[in-house]
C-alpha cells in the first residue's frame, strides 16, 4: 500500500485508517491534535473526553480550545491523578487575523493564553517562543476563522499543516458542490512545501461526541515528532456523531467565547 505522498506504508492499519502522507507503522502511536471541550465550543467534559479517546485507541491528545489553554490542563491533570495511558498536552486555536478576517492557528503544546486578533506571523512566533508548535487549522475551508488561500504565507512559515480535519471532511461530504474536498487542497499544499513545513497532522476538530477519526501518528514526543518532520496522517471514514442538544451547547458555546475574550483581552471581536 502506498499514501499520496508515494511513500511505502504498512498494511497493518487501526480499524478503518487509511494513510493520507507520511510513513505508517504499526509501532507509532496515535493523536489527535485537535480537540474541543467545555471550556469553549465543544460538547466534551475532562472525564468523558479522557473515555472516549482511550476508547478510540488514542495514546496522546492535544486539547485546542478557542483561545483558551485551561481545558488541557484539566485533562492531564485528571488523567495523571487516575493513571490514564493517555498523554495530554494543553493547547489551543489562536484567532489570528489576515487580510481583516479571522483565521486559526493551532498551537500545540502551550502552558500559557496568546493573545487573539495579532496577524499571522506575530502568533506563530508567539507560539514558536514559548516551545510549541504553530499549525495552520482547516487551511482551505471557507468562512470566518479559515485560512482560504495560504499559499502565500507558506514558504516563509515554520509551521505545520493540518492535512486532514475530519470534521471539514464531514461537510464536504454533505456540501451540493461535491467537487469540493479541502483537506485534499491542504495535502497538496503539504506536498508541494514538504521541505520547508513541519511535519503534517490530522485531527477530528471533534465538537462533540467522537474523536480519532484525523490522526497523526509518531514515535516519541509528539511535538518533537512534528519538529522533525517524522510523522504521519491517518483518516477514518466515520462521520461527527451529534445531537440536537449537541449542537445547541455548540451554538452556546460560541456565544461564551465572544463575551470571554472580550472581557480577558479588552478587544472586541465584532
Amino acid at each position: 500500500m502506498s499514501s499520496n505522498s508515494g511513500q511505502e506504508v504498512s498494511d497493518a492499519l487501526p480499524g478503518d485508517s487509511i494513510v493520507v502522507v507520511g510513513t505508517y507503522m504499526p509501532d507509532m502511536a496515535l493523536a489527535d491534535v485537535h480537540v474541543h471541550t467545555r471550556f469553549s465550543d465543544g460538547w466534551f467534559t475532562v472525564e468523558v473526553l479522557a473515555e472516549t479517546a482511550l476508547a478510540a485507541g488514542l495514546h496522546a491528545i492535544v486539547v485546542t480550545d478557542h483561545d483558551e489553554v485551561a481545558g488541557g490542563f484539566e485533562l492531564r491533570d485528571y488523567c495523571s491523578r487516575r493513571q490514564l495511558p493517555l498523554t495530554v498536552y494543553p493547547g489551543s486555536e489562536v484567532t489570528a487575523r489576515y487580510a481583516g478576517n479571522d483565521i486559526h492557528i493551532l498551537a500545540l503544546g502551550i502552558e500559557d493564553d496568546i493573545p487573539p486578533w495579532q496577524d499571522p506571523e506575530w502568533t506563530i512566533d508567539a507560539v514558536l517562543s514559548v516551545g510549541g508548535v504553530p499549525v495552520l487549522a482547516h487551511p482551505f475551508k471557507s468562512g470566518s476563522g479559515y485560512l482560504c488561500s495560504g499559499a502565500s504565507l507558506i514558504p516563509n512559515l515554520p509551521v505545520s499543516i493540518e492535512v486532514v480535519n475530519a470534521s471539514i471532511a464531514d461537510i464536504d461530504r454533505i456540501d451540493p458542490r461535491r467537487h469540493l474536498s479541502r483537506n485534499a487542497q491542504a495535502l497538496e499544499l503539504q506536498v508541494e512545501h514538504a521541505t520547508g513545513l513541519l511535519g503534517p497532522v490530522g485531527g477530528t476538530d471533534a465538537h462533540f461526541r467522537t474523536v480519532g477519526r484525523g490522526l497523526t501518528a509518531f514515535r516519541g514526543d509528539l511535538l518533537d515528532a512534528i519538529r522533525a518532520r517524522e510523522t504521519a496522517v491517518l483518516t477514518t471514514t466515520a462521520f461527527e456523531r451529534a445531537r440536537p442538544l449537541d449542537l445547541a451547547g455548540y451554538a452556546r458555546g460560541l456565544r461564551t467565547i465572544r463575551y470571554r475574550r472580550a472581557a480577558k483581552w479588552g478587544l472586541s471581536t465584532d
